[in-house]
């Protein structure tokens, strides 16, 4: 059984440290590390993978999800330190449960504690997710970890919304919806860092005049479960290059 991790290329400079983390993380486990974005690195390893793409975020993780070639795919922030052994508790839970189940990869961010709360991962704690579709007890997943067979066949990230975030959040709502478990991971998988979010911040940009107001308008909807309906391949209709960060 393989895993796929795929990350953004933001920080190059923490690649090479990220995948050693792999080791004890998968601890037995195959995995391969898949980096999707436009900037690249003189690191080489077996089973590391770059991808060029200029793309938003959400169309730049969908290309490296249809790249991969694990049994299961993962989210991460390429920022982050690995705990020991994460990885491999969250597949040794998972890989007996039906194909449908997710993992919430749990972390802390910054100076936040938020793996040892579970209400934090609950939809309807945050404001921005009190709206009519979103159920209660539903859980969200700005991380997360599903079967390759789930994770495409329910279409992936709505990659209309730029960030991988909040689109997050709606696949595993819909995994919920249908029937599918979302199971928080038995411990915490990364502490990254955090720097707060200020109006010049591309990705603040796109969440705040992108992604919020759209994602609201969709899920303020009683029956938005039922309507929502993906297509792996809808990172094809986003540009190739992100306006937002290429727009000069």
């Amino acid at each position: 059984m393989t895993l796929s991790v795929i990350i953004p290329s933001i920080n190059p400079s923490t690649w090479e440290a990220l995948y050693n983390q792999l080791k004890d993380s998968t601890c037995g486990y195959s995995y391969e590390l898949i980096c999707v974005g436009p900037n690249p690195s003189d690191f080489l390893a077996e089973n590391f993978i770059y991808i060029e793409d200029f793309g938003c975020p959400s169309r730049s993780f969908q290309i490296g999800a249809e790249a991969s070639s694990g049994d299961y795919v993962a989210f991460i922030p390429d920022d982050c330190v690995l705990d020991e052994r994460g990885f491999k508790e969250s597949l040794d839970l998972i890989k007996d449960k039906p194909f449908n189940h997710g993992v919430i990869l749990m972390y802390d961010e910054g100076p936040g504690n938020q793996s040892k709360n579970p209400s934090y991962w609950v939809g309807r704690t945050h404001e921005d997710q009190r709206l009519e579709g979103v159920q209660d007890g539903w859980k969200i997943a700005p991380c997360f970890m599903y079967s390759k067979d789930h994770f495409v066949s329910s279409g992936g990230l709505d990659c209309s919304l730029e960030h991988v975030n909040l689109n997050g959040h709606g696949l595993a709502y819909f995994t919920q919806y249908k029937g599918g478990v979302m199971h928080y991971s038995p411990k915490r998988i990364f502490k990254s860092s955090w720097s707060p979010p200020t109006e010049a911040t591309i990705l603040f940009q796109a969440y705040l005049q992108n992604d919020k107001p759209k994602f609201a308008k969709f899920w303020s909807q009683t029956d938005a479960a039922e309507k929502y309906n993906i297509s792996f391949d809808n990172w094809k209709d986003q540009p190739e290059k992100w306006p937002r960060r290429y727009s000069k």
